[in-house]
């Protein structure tokens, strides 16, 4: 059996004007998609106790995992809180008290003791651009896993971002669940083109889709101005909506025959009315359920948000606020602007989802976003959380209403709620361990919360340095890394960390050559090792990867190429081989002997 150790690296006011409208409901109403399975109810399950009740595959399954010794948020309303999860393959196989759930333990099951941590649906990010704008695809992807993200939309692919996600699918480095918005129009409005027309929707991989097409309705900090009936501080510009509202029916309708879901980035109040009036249109004979959308609705006001079910529309709104912003505010912002509780205040029955639109607003995160939500406060740049405002905290929404937005509605707005979102039986076993409960945990403290391991289809992707037990196959445990030199703060344990960040990379601080090595407790069978390049200038290099076998130092491989940060070395001998430590050193080099992170799979 192969165990893998994937160990990836992670990689002003038109800022402000980039956040939305939704928020909670003073009368605990929740707003739930209807799936065959089943959804939250957050308000009178989720919060609940342990359940009595188990949901199950038949008896005499075995599973591959199961997940016991903590709280089980499962964000559907027929089971509330669990005590214990089930897995087998890509699928959750049970839920429910751990006495019933332990039935699937077999003689090949790994049961992991979560310790007292919590296990969640893991968060899905309808909107973000976190894969494209945010550096070596590397580093961002890992990143975006080590938030707890397992699904996300990219609303920036352009036909060579399209064609490049295709191709990391099918050499197998996508492990984030994700989904394709191309865009159709640039930042200004104008039409890119027609080549997306020829594109087929639907699944590509089992970790890529092409879900739908992007449009800008009005500006933001890119271009034009936002389309708003006044402005939101007092040397704010505004401008009209992008498209007529013809026009934009007639795209809609166009897109919606394709079986695309349409997206389209609207912020100020006309321009998200603009975008109604041509929904409204464009649907009026569809009988398509694609769940198209209106992003980021950042000054929504009442009437506008009482159309939203009536014309069968989803709104996605900011997670974040602008509190951080030292800004001089209008009654128009004060009023309408940037309140998530909006949607849920005056159209009850209305699923609302958030987005992240990362990386808009350093510094990311799904945890500061939820925080945000649920307060208005903003964790600033500095790692201090900005206080909002009285005015500005009425727009929050309840931890429950929060956790929604991040899961099942969110899993709702891409399309995807019969298969994520929800910790029930049959759906994908898309799992995130968070050290603490976030619905129970005092609203303040949230951001204390951290994300200890995060499983897509069953396979852990992420695991925080001090729970590698929590990822199931994770393998041998590192004994110890050394180096021949080390940079302050770039310690050779961070090429081993699991830590995403983009300061946790090795760095020898020296001229070539340099090495870096880790030592295993015994001797270890290893399949593969990946080297991820941290390198700046690129620059040709030649590194070698020799194993300590039997005391001796054997040479395996040799890599003499042109490498630039986030690059990807690998290492793969036709048969495993067993060593007791392996070492990587640099012969050759512009830059320092540095590395993001080295990963390995490990043979048992």
């Amino acid at each position: 059996m192969t165990r893998k150790i994937s160990l990836r690296i992670g990689a002003l006011l038109a800022t402000a004007v980039l956040l939305p409208a939704c928020s909670p409901s003073t009368e605990g109403t929740t707003s739930v998609p209807e799936t065959s399975t089943s959804v939250v109810d957050t308000t009178t399950s989720s919060t609940s106790g342990p359940s009595t009740t188990t949901t199950a595959a038949p008896v005499g399954d075995i599973a591959d995992a199961v997940y016991v010794g903590g709280e089980v948020v499962t964000m559907d309303p027929s089971v509330g809180i669990a005590e214990a999860l089930a897995v087998k393959g890509e699928r959750i196989i049970a839920v429910g008290p751990r006495s019933e759930v332990e039935a699937y333990i077999g003689d090949a099951t790994q049961v992991i003791d979560l310790d007292g941590r919590t296990l969640a649906p893991g968060f899905v990010d309808p909107h973000s651009h976190a894969l494209s704008d945010a550096g070596p695809f590397d580093g961002a992807q890992q990143s975006v896993l080590s938030q707890g993200i397992t699904t996300l939309g990219d609303a920036s692919v352009e036909p060579q971002l399209y064609g490049e996600f295709v191709a990391l699918a099918e050499a197998d480095e996508l492990k984030v669940r994700l989904l394709m918005y191309v865009t159709i129009t640039d930042p200004c409005g104008a039409p890119y083109g027609d080549w997306w027309k020829a594109l087929e929707p639907g699944s590509i991989s089992d970790r890529l889709e092409l879900k739908g097409v992007k449009v800008f309705g009005d500006g933001s900090f890119v271009c034009g101005a936002v389309a708003a009936s006044q402005p939101w501080a007092p040397e704010a510009t505004i401008g009209p909506p992008f498209q007529e509202t013809a026009d934009l029916a007639a795209l809609i309708a166009e897109v919606d025959a394709l079986s695309l879901q349409m997206v389209i980035h609207a912020q100020g109040d006309l321009a998200i009315d603009r975008v109604l009036d041509a929904y409204e249109i464009a649907l009026e004979e569809s009988t398509s359920d694609l769940r198209h959308r209106i992003d980021h609705n950042t000054f929504l006001n009442p009437e506008s948000a009482r159309r939203y079910s009536d014309i069968g529309v989803v709104p996605v709104v900011f997670g974040g606020s602008p509190a951080c912003y030292d800004l001089e505010w209008t009654d128009f912002f004060k009023q309408y602007g940037e309140r998530p509780n909006t949607v849920w205040n005056e159209a009850p029955g209305t699923i609302v989802a958030w987005h992240s639109d990362d990386p808009a607003w350093p510094p990311d995160g799904a945890i500061p976003d939820l925080y945000s939500l649920v307060t208005r406060n903003r964790l600033g740049d500095d790692g201090v959380a900005c206080t909002p405002e009285p005015w500005m905290e009425t727009g929050a929404v309840t931890i429950d209403q929060a956790m929604q937005m991040m899961t099942i509605n969110a899993a709702y707005a891409v399309g995807l709620e019969d298969e994520i979102g929800s910790l029930t039986v049959g759906k994908r076993a898309d799992l995130i361990v968070l050290s603490a409960n976030p619905l129970t945990t005092p609203h303040q403290h949230l951001l204390g919360i951290s994300v200890a391991a995060t499983i897509i289809d069953g396979e852990p992707v992420f695991c925080a340095p001090d729970a590698p037990i929590l990822c199931a196959g994770s393998g041998t445990e590192e004994s110890g890394a050394s180096a021949s030199a080390s940079r302050d703060a770039h310690g050779p344990e961070l090429a081993f960390d699991r830590v995403a960040t983009g300061e946790s990379f090795w760095s020898s601080g020296e001229e070539a050559p340099g090495w870096i090595q880790l030592d295993f407790e015994g001797p270890t069978t290893l399949s593969e090792i990946r080297l991820v390049v941290f390198q700046n200038p690129p620059s040709d290099t030649a590194h070698q990867i020799e194993g300590l076998v039997d005391g001796e130092w054997v040479l395996m491989h040799e890599f003499r190429s042109f490498t630039a940060t986030g690059d990807v070395l690998t290492w793969r001998p036709s048969t495993p081989m067993t060593m007791s430590a392996f070492r990587v050193t640099t012969l050759e080099s512009a830059s320092w002997p540095e590395w993001y992170e080295i990963e390995y799979d490990v043979v048992e």
